[in-house]
């Protein structure tokens, strides 16, 4: 089975302003021919297919800041771009319980054909602006834009917002230090979840260069309207402002 390549959206692709933000879980877009993998409609619009109000955040702030992003095209329900290739969820049959009937015993050619079609473009693209503004003489910071759901397994989730990293802790604690002097938010260090177990494109984008990284996690019911979402890519775009005149995080560094 073959498919044809999907591209992602890409937002100020020419700008070489010192952030890159990469939307690994933009869409809940299931492509024509899947079937909606067997799931309702319902499924489509949970949190199980797509990061709620991620794209929208992620917009915002290329607007604000005239910034470059990557929006990944489709579902991760239909391939995870935040997973590595030889990852057991990378295609999942199962999320928070709900079975994804078309994920079911893929073969190995068909789960190729996805990856060539929807996760190579992306990060194809995601690389294209890293190198693009390494040439340019520029350090940029590379951000995941996420979003999670405020209750997951039972378990009711208090932070407003997370970031996550992995060794590199420059970009996330800056962040969270300057969140928490200037707001009363309940800020995640590692949490929800941790960087240490899911960060692959922060990994391969970020870290891998040396640059300063961090994924982005904004509670869902907190981007539940227009004017929400306007808030918190205004705040996260004045966060990232202040952090992309520091030295120490414009700066090459393996850890």
């Amino acid at each position: 089975m073959s498919l044809e390549p999907v591209q992602p959206e890409i937002l100020n692709e020419d700008a070489r302003e010192g952030l890159i933000i990469l939307c690994d879980h933009a869409s809940n877009v299931i492509p024509a021919g899947y079937d909606n993998l067997g799931l309702e409609d319902h499924h489509l619009e949970a949190h199980i297919a797509w990061d709620i109000g991620a794209a929208e955040v992620t917009r915002k702030m290329c607007e604000l800041m005239g910034v470059s992003a990557v929006l990944a095209p489709v579902s991760r329900l239909v391939i995870d771009c935040n997973r590595e290739l030889d990852a057991h969820g990378l295609i999942p049959a199962v999320s928070d319980d709900v079975k994804i009937p078309a994920n079911s015993d893929l073969s190995a050619a068909a789960m190729q054909a996805r990856v060539q079609a929807y996760y190579d473009p992306f990060h194809a693209a995601a690389a294209r602006l890293v190198k693009a503004h390494l040439d340019a003489g520029k350090v940029p910071l590379v951000v995941g834009m996420h979003s999670f759901t405020p209750e997951m397994a039972g378990e009711v989730r208090p932070w407003h917002a997370g970031f996550l990293w992995n060794r590199d802790p420059r970009l996330a604690q800056a962040m969270i230090g300057l969140l928490e002097r200037e707001t009363d938010l309940v800020v995640g260090d590692n949490l929800p979840y941790s960087g240490k177990q899911l960060y692959h494109t922060m990994e391969r984008h970020g870290a891998a260069h040396g640059l300063p990284q961090t994924t982005i996690e904004i509670r869902q019911d907190l981007l539940a309207s227009p004017g929400n979402i306007d808030a918190w890519a205004a705040l996260m775009a004045d966060v990232l402002d202040e952090c992309m005149s520091r030295p120490d995080l414009t700066a090459i560094k393996h850890f």
